[in-house]
């Protein structure tokens, strides 16, 4: 399928905005009782909240484990990939249920169960994913792998970062419990597509046992578009009440845009307090400081 950039544009910007609700593994009364914002350290995806979602989310814990042996079954089915389901999170006429791949390519994605919530029922064999979505995963993890240690590199870089100052990143929890998208870290995401990358999919597709030195001879990367490729790094104060660094966040950006060893991309960098929207699984305040679009860190080749 042709990923284009209206459709990355749409995936990145609204997938999880139109898809979450009550997370149908954690009790409403808990959600109801958390705040605006929480700290960082202490959010794992609980309060993960959108309207109706609580119409389905009594029908999907008492279904839970059909509805993971059909999400688990779809990516083997259509994606040619194992999975492992982390969460349920009721939506208005269905449940967004989160996965992780086992293995390599690793990568965070979800699926959609529809609910017929007039007669109390789980439509197994109707499982989807929103259009791109997974295949936007796939391929972000296939460039991450086949890039292994130079990102490598770049998270060690970012967790040194983490243990000189006082900033965190969020909880691998939270990733797998109400992340899905992508490849993502404690501290960056990437998110990719493009002709190249797309063809790479195909392969993948076909045959998912190939080795990593096969994708890394496939791969050309003069052919590869920068703006294709979204690298996107979120790091927060560790400290209740500490508005985001300036001068840190100064000294990160310059040292990635200094960084000649990054794999080729289009980096923004963003330095939040330490507060997140459980609903969203965001920080929207707007004292943070922000490296993006239109003045992004471009790698080029």
């Amino acid at each position: 399928m042709k990923i284009t950039y209206s459709m990355l544009t749409i995936i990145l910007t609204g997938s999880l905005c139109l898809l979450v609700g009550c997370s149908a593994w954690t009790a409403s009364e808990e959600n109801e009782e958390l705040p605006d914002y929480i700290p960082v350290q202490d959010y794992t995806g609980q309060g993960y909240d959108l309207p109706n979602g609580d119409k389905t989310d009594q029908i999907a814990e008492e279904h839970a484990e059909e509805i993971e042996t059909a999400v688990v079954r779809f990516f083997k089915e259509e994606y040619k990939t194992d999975v492992e389901v982390h969460n349920m999170v009721g939506a208005e006429d269905g449940v967004s249920v989160f996965v992780e791949s086992n293995g390599k390519p690793h990568f965070y994605s979800f699926a959609i169960v529809p609910i017929d919530t007039r007669n109390q029922e789980v439509l197994t064999d109707e499982v989807w994913s929103q259009e791109g979505q997974v295949e936007i995963a796939i391929m972000s993890s296939l460039y991450s792998w086949i890039h292994e240690e130079k990102f490598n590199r770049f998270e060690s870089y970012l967790e040194d970062i983490v243990q000189r100052y006082p900033v965190t990143g969020v909880n691998e929890e939270a990733n797998e419990n109400v992340g899905g998208g992508y490849f993502m870290t404690r501290y960056f995401s990437i998110a990719a597509h493009g002709d190249e990358l797309e063809r790479l999919l195909e392969i993948y597709l076909n045959n998912p046992e190939e080795s990593i030195e096969f994708y890394k001879n496939k791969l050309n990367q003069e052919q590869l578009d920068p703006n294709t490729i979204d690298i996107t790094v979120r790091l927060y104060m560790n400290e209740d009440g500490v508005e985001p660094d300036s001068s840190l966040f100064n000294r990160i950006v310059k040292n990635i845009e200094g960084n000649a060893g990054l794999p080729l991309g289009n980096y923004a960098v963003y330095l939040f307090d330490n507060t997140i929207d459980p609903t969203r699984f965001s920080n929207t305040k707007d004292n943070a400081l922000e490296k993006s679009d239109p003045t992004p860190i471009i790698k080029s080749p």
